[in-house]
C-alpha cells in the first residue's frame, strides 16, 4: 500500500477529502479483505516481543474498567520509576474470563501496520498512532464516548457492530475524567442513534474527531486496528509563535502597568499588528509546514548491508540566519541565500565544523531533502561550504 486511495478503495479518495474528513462519518464496505495489514497470526507474533509490552503499551479492560497492572503485568522486583512488564500468563487468564484487550502504538513493532500510518500522516500531515483491539463474543469493552482524534478503524478479524450517535463534541482536546457521572453525561448526550455498522474483515469505519460511538463484539472474537490521526490545531500556532517572536525587542520588553489603561491598551494595539503580520507571513507558514511535517514519524528502513553513501562537508566562511517576514535567508559575503523551511537545519549546519549530508537529514526529519540539497548547492555556490572527505578511521 503506497497511498491514501489504495487505503480507502473503493471508496473515491477526493470524495472522502471533499465530503467527509472533519465533517461526518463513513463506513466503507469491502467485499474483499483488502490489503493484508494484520491478522490473529500476526498478532500473536507481535504480541510474543515481550520486552515492549508493559503497563503503558498494553492495556486491558473488563466491564469497561482498567484492569490495575498488577492483575496482567510482572510487578515483583520493578525498579523505582521503571515500567511493569506484561505478564503473559496473567494476561491469558484474564483474557480467558473475557476480558478486552488494547495494544497501544503497535504500529511501533509492526511494519505492516506502520506502512499504513506513514499513508496516513502524508496524506493529512498529521501525527498518527495505531492500537489494536482485541475483544470476544458479546462484550462491549467501553461505553458511549469519543475521541480526541479522528479515527480509521480496519476490521481485520471477526465481527464488530458500532453504533454512531448524531453528537458530536466540539474540537475536543482535553480527555473527559473517568467515573460514573461522565458515562452517564455521555449516554444522556449522545443524542439519536444515527446509524449502526456491521464491520467485516476489510470493512472501514471513519469516525471525525468528537463523534460520540461504541461498540460490540459480535459471535466471534474480533479484531481492529484503529488509527488515530492528528492533525495540528490552532493551539500550535502559540508556541510557534512564541519562538518567532522572542526573537523581537518589541516582545521581550516589560509591559506597561496594567493600572494605567491607556499605556496597556496602547501597547496591546501593537504588539497585535505585529502578531498579524507575523502570523501571515512566508516565514510564519514556512514554521507551520515544518511543524506538521514533524508530526509524522520517521521511517524504519534499513537495506543492509548496502552501505548508505556519505556525502561531506566543511564550513569555509561564516554566514549567519537572519529571519525576516519575507522568508528565512542565510546572509553570506557573497549575498543572501533564502532558506524556506530549510532554516532550523542550515542553523545547524552553521554551527558546525564538518557533516555529512546524512546527518543534516536526520537532525530535522521534517526537511526536505530535494530543498535541502538545492540550499546546500548555493550555500557551496557562495562559498560558505566546501565538499570534502572525512576519514573513517575510528569510527565504529
Amino acid at each position: 500500500m503506497t497511498d491514501f486511495a489504495a487505503f480507502i478503495a473503493p471508496f473515491d479518495a477526493d470524495t472522502f477529502r471533499a465530503q467527509y474528513f472533519g465533517k461526518r462519518p463513513l463506513h466503507i464496505r469491502r467485499a474483499a479483505a483488502g490489503p493484508a495489514v494484520l491478522n490473529w497470526q500476526r498478532f500473536n507474533e507481535v504480541l510474543a516481543l515481550a520486552p515492549y509490552w508493559n503497563e503503558d503499551t498494553l492495556k486491558v479492560y473488563f466491564k469497561n474498567r482498567a484492569a490495575p497492572r498488577e492483575n496482567y503485568c510482572d510487578t515483583t522486583d520493578l525498579r523505582p520509576g521503571a515500567k511493569a512488564l506484561a505478564d503473559p500468563a496473567k494476561l491469558q487468564a484474564l483474557l480467558g474470563l473475557g476480558a478486552s484487550l488494547i495494544a497501544n502504538h503497535i504500529h511501533r513493532v509492526c511494519p505492516e501496520v506502520a506502512t499504513v500510518a506513514h499513508v496516513l500522516e502524508r496524506e493529512f500531515a498529521a501525527r498518527v498512532a495505531a492500537n489494536v483491539y482485541c475483544s470476544f463474543k458479546g462484550v462491549q469493552a467501553f461505553q458511549t464516548h469519543f475521541d480526541l482524534h479522528d479515527v480509521f478503524a480496519l476490521q481485520v478479524e471477526g465481527e464488530k457492530t458500532w453504533r454512531i450517535y448524531e453528537s458530536r463534541a466540539d474540537a475536543p482536546v482535553v480527555p473527559l475524567p473517568p467515573g460514573d457521572e461522565i458515562e452517564k453525561w455521555l449516554t444522556a448526550s449522545r443524542g439519536k442513534l444515527l446509524f449502526e455498522a456491521e464491520m467485516k474483515p476489510g470493512d472501514i469505519l471513519y469516525l471525525p474527531r468528537g463523534q460520540y460511538h461504541d461498540a460490540l463484539t459480535g459471535a466471534q472474537a474480533s479484531l481492529h486496528v484503529s488509527f488515530g490521526v492528528t492533525p495540528a490545531t490552532g493551539l500550535a500556532l502559540f508556541e510557534l509563535l512564541e519562538s518567532a517572536l522572542t526573537q523581537e525587542s518589541a516582545f521581550r520588553q516589560y509591559l506597561p502597568d496594567a493600572r494605567n489603561q491607556v499605556q496597556l491598551r496602547e501597547r496591546l494595539a501593537a504588539l497585535a499588528e505585529r502578531i498579524k503580520a507575523v502570523l501571515t507571513s512566508p516565514a510564519f507558514a514556512a514554521d507551520v509546514l515544518n511543524h506538521q511535517r514533524g508530526l509524522a514519524a520517521p521511517t524504519a528502513e534499513y537495506e543492509l548491508p548496502a552501505q548508505p553513501p556519505a556525502t561531506w562537508y566543511s564550513l569555509a566562511r561564516r554566514a549567519q540566519v537572519v529571519r525576516r517576514d519575507s522568508g528565512h535567508v542565510a546572509i553570506t559575503e557573497q549575498g543572501e541565500v533564502p532558506l524556506g523551511a530549510t532554516s532550523p537545519t542550515v542553523e545547524w549546519i552553521l554551527k558546525q565544523r564538518f557533516f555529512s549530508l546524512g546527518d543534516a537529514l536526520a537532525r530535522n526529519v521534517s526537511v526536505d531533502p530535494t530543498e535541502l540539497r538545492g540550499v546546500l548547492a548555493k550555500l557551496a555556490a557562495a562559498g560558505v561550504i566546501v565538499e570534502t572527505e572525512m576519514r573513517s578511521e575510528g569510527l565504529a
